[in-house]
């Protein structure tokens, strides 16, 4: 060891004993790939994950650490708050597609939107802009789902919102079936609803809801339609094992 150091001490001097940074030197990535890296991030909101996903499949060799490295210098990605250890999340969904429907209001600036999403592939059957979130609508946009792609399902989910769920009792103490409920059992679709205060049951929902606020934001000219099909036909998903929505919907059938 000592003649060692004694070594390393005639070849650098005093700069032998200073301390190193450990791990590998920071390599420097090409320019032309880290502006593709943020042009398809601009394009398709994805992380590092599914960009990784996406470039491999292009012919590109770049780590998925690499990535990260370029969204973190351009201040493309958004902070994380600290959670308190791992979460781990389970993942429930129907073997096949059409057997159950989401479907939920959510309001963004002065309007209200609604959609129906198939619970297998993720699929948006139909989607619509409202001035106000009303059962009529609801019953109106349903019917245009059902139009549009030829099919029933068989279980529809919502929430307990008052467009779709009564939840009054008339004097004799009896619930009786909202609008919406009573046009579903003429359908022959039975009505399901999560637990108040429990928005992970129809967490699909909710995720398509950020997805779209977020897609508005930094494409506002886009229309509600064109981002349903772009969606729909283009945007991968991790949980689908980065398959679109139409690919899944379309296998599992």
């Amino acid at each position: 060891m000592v003649y060692k150091l004694m070594a390393e001490y005639k070849k650098e001097g005093t700069l032998a004993y200073k301390p190193k940074k450990v791990g590998r030197p920071s390599q420097r990535i090409n320019r032309n790939f880290e502006v593709k890296v943020v042009s398809l991030r601009k394009e398709t909101d994805y992380g590092s994950q599914k960009l990784h996903f996406v470039l491999k499949r292009e012919g590109f060799g770049v780590s998925q650490r690499q990535i990260q490295k370029v969204l973190d210098e351009n201040k493309l990605t958004e902070p994380c708050e600290k959670r308190r250890g791992q979460r781990k999340y389970v993942r429930y969904q129907w073997p096949i597609s059409n057997y159950m429907w989401h479907c939920d209001w959510s309001q963004y600036k002065d309007k209200w939107f609604l959609s129906y999403i198939d619970d297998r592939s993720r699929k948006i059957m139909a989607s619509g802009e409202f001035s106000n979130a009303t059962e009529e609508n609801a019953i109106f946009l349903l019917y245009q789902a059902i139009l549009t792609n030829e099919v029933c399902p068989y279980v529809m989910l919502s929430d307990k919102g008052t467009q779709f769920y009564n939840s009054k009792r008339n004097k004799k103490g009896v619930l009786t079936p909202s609008i919406f409920e009573q046009e579903l059992t003429a359908l022959g679709i039975e009505f399901w609803t999560s637990r108040r205060n429990h928005p992970q049951t129809n967490g699909k929902m909710e995720k398509w809801f950020d997805t779209m606020k977020k897609r508005k934001q930094k494409h506002p000219d886009e229309t509600l339609q064109e981002f349903v099909k772009w969606y729909n036909k283009e945007r991968i998903h991790h949980a689908l094992e980065y398959k679109t929505p139409e690919e899944t919907y379309r296998e599992n059938l």
